[in-house]
């Protein structure tokens, strides 16, 4: 096997992509839309946004593989970025630099692979936009430009993305190790222990601001039944598209987060009471656009249920999250209650003052 180059100016390039805070966070949607289009249009197993960091390859974004990273010095796309154009290997196991290598010997058993370079606005090759196949494959000069143009569209996603304030104060106090552990494994999203730092880190931000924000919980309808009936396997696919659906519509400021097991949390930057009833229609509408999984006994179908909260942090009710998340319990209830498969709001100002009434 021969390892992965490293490039002269590997120091300059590493400071490069670290700049721009793509390392170990979370899945994005326009960058999901390309690696998902790019699977479909090449009819391909595995489609990846693979980021060139120190001692790993990390992927950003990826379809038909479960891994978020391997060694760099095993990585094809190490290799790809020593060069401009597109780098193939039509079969691993007939290339003497990579017949040997774990990634082909053993999962996911590599034999084709295609990776275009991504150039950062410093001009650094940050990683690369690849497909891969455990089957021998040729690409034409036709796919090949059309990788490229693939490529390109990453390229201006990553040109045009916006981190808000309080995303560019988070992933700036943490490094590559600790949001690696705030990362659930199965969906990309983030985990349950990144909820308590986005909340804290949302709510000082609305205060001084003087705005307000939304939270919401979405719970999988009835899914017990649908693991006793299909499966734990379809379940977790089931739990990855749901993952999707709610990353697919969610602003590039709001966070996505796996709480456990089939219930997410949504955490929306700087809405108004007007505004958070449109969104939770939003998702209900998605998820029954796409709420189902072809498999082997027939489609299965899911839905999900959604429970809202408008937050004005400015109403000093102590600990904040706990009275936020049980209000958004209770409309979770709610929605449950009314049939499923729909969403319910709760005022925030309104149950503090019912509450104190009560007290």
């Amino acid at each position: 096997m021969k390892a992965a180059p490293i490039p002269e100016n590997d120091k300059e390039r590493l400071e490069s992509l670290r700049k721009m805070n793509l390392l170990s966070t979370a899945r994005e949607g326009d960058l999901d839309r390309v690696t998902r289009t790019a699977q479909k249009f090449f009819q391909i197993e595995i489609a990846l946004i693979s980021l060139i960091d120190e001692e790993r390859q990390w992927f950003k974004s990826r379809c038909g593989l479960d891994v978020a990273q391997t060694g760099r010095d095993i990585s094809f796309c190490g290799h790809a970025i020593m060069g401009a154009d597109v780098f193939i290997v039509e079969n691993a196991l007939d290339d003497e630099r990579f017949f040997d290598n774990p990634l082909v010997t053993g999962g996911p058993e590599i034999r084709f692979y295609a990776g275009q370079p991504l150039s950062n606005t410093e001009g650094h090759h940050i990683g690369t936009l690849c497909i891969i196949s455990p089957k021998r494959r040729s690409l034409s000069e036709s796919d090949a430009q059309a990788l490229r143009d693939f490529a390109r569209m990453v390229e201006i996603v990553l040109e045009n993305r916006h981190l808000n304030e309080m995303q560019l104060s988070l992933l700036s106090a943490l490094e590559n190790a600790q949001r690696d552990a705030m990362l659930d494994t199965l969906t990309g999203i983030w985990n349950r222990d990144a909820f308590h730092n986005f909340f804290e880190r949302q709510k000082e931000q609305a205060l001084r601001e003087g705005s307000s924000f939304g939270l919401a919980l979405v719970d999988l309808d009835d899914f017990k039944k649908l693991n006793d009936q299909f499966g734990t396997e379809v379940g977790d696919l089931v739990i990855k598209e749901t993952a999707s659906i709610l990353v697919d519509n969610s602003r590039s400021a709001d966070f996505v987060v796996r709480m456990g097991s089939e219930l997410f949390a949504l955490i929306f930057h700087d809405v108004d009471e007007l505004t958070l009833p449109y969104m939770g229609e939003k998702y209900l509408t998605a998820f029954r656009r796409r709420g189902e999984i072809q498999t082997e006994s027939g489609p299965c179908r899911f839905t999900a249920s959604i429970g809202m909260v408008f937050v004005n942090p400015a109403i000093d009710v102590g600990d904040l999250e706990k009275v936020v998340l049980d209000q958004a319990e209770e409309a979770l209830f709610e929605a449950k209650k009314a049939g499923k498969a729909c969403s319910r709001i709760k005022d925030f100002q309104e149950e503090v003052l019912k509450a104190l009434a009560l007290s």
